[in-house]
């Protein structure tokens, strides 16, 4: 039996073995897909040790999607360009990295949703995969909205790099420059981890209020499918996804990553979902 899994820590709340399980037994694969809470510290040896294993592939999640690149022997040039990877392939004794967050968060999206406008909250790896794919999905403009750090010269360039020119990051305690990118968004994200296990958002009920009523609000959490950025989203009768659907979309590009065959995305969501 072949082994896959994730790497992360924490790793205890993940659903992917839920979702991955459940696909690998519907295709009738001779596999079963392991979470591997790995210290910091045990990264080496963790990687080591799934190379003894001869696993087939393994999910890669906070903290370590960059910290993997240097125990890779190849990256795809979407994972180069991100010098991010969420999902490694055993193929012939060599690790290929390659990133399906960005993919997975677009296609997980109705397509007739309007999205040539957005403003995304946050420049963490989730966010920057996102960022690097926005372009061939249809994203005309994209500004991103982060807290000043001392990297932020190194993010500001990211950002259009990634974007590929469309794309900018700007203050989010700059009001002006809020209030104006959320009057024109069709789309808002947030690929930060505030609201996953409390009430806590970075916008206020008012400037959520100024969002168009044709607009889709998405958070990327999912342990906490009701944040408080949703809540006050509905509250304005505006549409809303939570991370559910993210999760998914990157799960079953990962499944095709690695056995070459198509997922079943609605399989893999009641998994989930416990249905």
């Amino acid at each position: 039996m072949a082994v896959y899994g994730l790497i992360a820590h924490p790793a205890g709340h993940s659903q992917s073995p839920v979702m991955q399980n459940k696909m690998i037994f519907q295709r009738q694969i001779d596999a079963y897909y392991h979470k591997f809470d790995v210290q910091p510290e045990n990264l080496a040896m963790a990687i080591k040790g799934l190379r003894l294993l001869n696993c087939g592939g393994f999910n890669v999640s906070t903290p370590y999607k960059t910290d993997i690149i240097q125990y890779l022997d190849e990256l795809t040039p979407l994972a180069n360009r991100l010098q991010a990877v969420n999902t490694v392939k055993n193929v012939n004794g060599r690790l290929i990295g390659t990133s399906t967050d960005g993919d997975g968060f677009w296609q997980s999206m109705n397509p007739n949703q309007p999205h040539e406008n957005v403003v995304i909250l946050g420049t963490g790896g989730a966010a920057r995969a996102v960022i690097a794919t926005a372009q061939q999905y249809g994203v005309r403009h994209l500004t991103a909205f982060n807290r000043p750090h001392s990297g932020w010269s190194q993010r500001e360039t990211a950002v259009a790099y990634l974007s590929q020119g469309i794309g900018q990051l700007a203050d989010l305690s700059d009001n002006r420059a809020l209030t104006n990118a959320l009057q024109q968004a069709d789309l808002l994200i947030n690929a930060t981890t505030v609201g996953m296990n409390d009430a806590r958002t970075l916008l206020t009920d008012y400037q959520v209020g100024l969002l168009p009523q044709h607009a889709l609000v998405v958070d990327m959490v999912y342990r906490n499918q009701q944040t408080g950025l949703l809540k006050a989203a509905k509250k304005y009768q505006l549409l809303t996804q939570n991370g559910l659907p993210m999760l998914v979309g990157q799960g079953a590009l990962s499944f095709e990553f690695w056995f070459n065959q198509p997922a079943d995305r609605q399989l893999m969501a009641q998994a989930i979902e416990g249905k």
